[in-house]
């Protein structure tokens, strides 16, 4: 067993596994340690824009992906609680794809790579000692250790590492929780993404492979804790949007039920703390209505996989890769985080959404989503 690592990734999702396979590919010796066991399932609104599909082709993995049943979404709306909807459509196709299947497929890649994978595998620590990084992890078997020359942080939303590294995201702004619930197959949701915005929140149903319906939300935690139950909250989303309640009526629910997760901060983070570098959720988390969480997951972790190669090749000196990289990082991603959190205002406060709509009219609601889909690569046309 390698000694040395040339990369320690942590956390396998969309951002870990894309840096993971993106340096095995290029021969680099590559530990990948994944707190769950995978296939697992994820809170996700499971949307996968059109600009993650060359990302896709370049690790590899879209054939894999085109063997399921994905659902090709080409056009949306966006509810509003008054009763106004503003509809969009997508000029490139857009997939509809679960976490339990995407994250799955990522992961194999990157081990069929030669990425060595760990998974049930909860990282304690990652410390910088003499040049080298030293991770510890504990495991049913018990406590293990690797050292590598360089670590990429992929852990998502939210970890005890964070606190273990003090960042500073979590010292303020507001929190956030999100839920996901399954519903069976639903005709009627062919195609398309809904969003429904609500007091403190907002949600959306779109269709995933075979068919079956994913409802994934997020909402503050002021109303979190006065609904109680993720029943509860969607009760009170249903209370408070018609078309929801609507669209929700004739589903019937599916066998996974509801999953929910938080802490959320809708933030970007600094993309490097204490060497390591950081990929996907913990570099930041994009407002999940600007449908490019999954792609701005990919696109950094390929980033920051590209990087550590660079660094190792001796392209940049390896005491710059940190520097090399956030600097990459700002330039690709931080005007995505600036917009999000400008159109954010408007998803999460519902009454100034239907005011700018009727002072505006839909024309102003469209623009703020067609901007958000430009800053990717992609564009909605009316």
């Amino acid at each position: 067993m390698t000694s040395l690592y040339d990369a320690i990734v942590i956390g396998a999702g969309p951002a870990g596994s894309a840096a993971a396979a993106t340096l095995a590919q290029r021969g680099r010796q590559v530990a990948l340690i994944e707190k769950d066991m995978f296939p697992r399932h994820k809170v996700c609104g499971a949307f996968l824009s059109a600009d993650a599909l060359p990302l896709l082709d370049r690790l590899g993995v879209r054939p894999e992906i085109d063997r399921f049943a994905t659902e090709t979404i080409s056009r949306g709306a966006v509810h509003l609680p008054g009763g106004l909807t503003v509809s969009f459509r997508l000029r490139l196709p857009a997939l509809g794809i679960s976490r339990r299947v995407f994250d799955d497929l990522l992961a194999r890649k990157a081990c069929g790579a030669g990425a060595q994978a760990r998974f049930g595998a909860r990282v304690l620590t990652a410390d910088r000692v003499d040049g080298r990084f030293r991770v510890a992890f504990a495991t049913p078997d018990g406590l293990t250790e690797l050292e590598a020359r360089t670590v990429l942080g992929a852990w998502g939303r939210w970890d005890a590492l964070d606190k273990t590294l003090d960042r500073s995201f979590l010292r303020g702004g507001r929190r956030f929780f999100a839920w996901s619930r399954d519903f069976c197959n639903e005709e009627g949701l062919a195609g398309s993404v809904r969003l429904y915005l609500f007091r403190g929140g907002y949600c959306g149903l779109s269709r995933v492979e075979g068919g079956a319906v994913n409802l994934a939300g997020v909402v503050s935690e002021k109303v979190r804790r006065a609904a109680g139950g993720w029943e509860e909250v969607v009760a009170f989303a249903r209370s408070e949007n018609r078309a929801l309640d609507r669209d929700l009526a004739p589903l019937a629910p599916g066998p996974i039920g509801y999953l929910g997760t938080g802490p959320v901060f809708f933030t970007a983070k600094p993309p490097v703390e204490n060497g390591i570098l950081m990929a996907g959720d913990s570099a930041g988390v994009i407002d999940p209505f600007s449908g490019q969480g999954q792609a701005a997951a990919l696109a950094s972790g390929v980033l920051a996989g590209e990087t550590v190669d660079a660094a190792l090749s001796g392209e940049i000196p390896l005491e710059a890769l940190a520097r090399e990289y956030a600097h990459a990082w700002k330039r690709r991603f931080a005007p995505r985080f600036a917009w999000s959190a400008a159109f954010r205002s408007l998803m999460l406060h519902p009454g100034a959404a239907s005011i700018a709509a009727r002072t505006g009219g839909e024309r102003l609601i469209r623009f703020g989503i067609e901007r958000l889909q430009n800053l990717s690569g992609d564009r909605v046309i009316g």
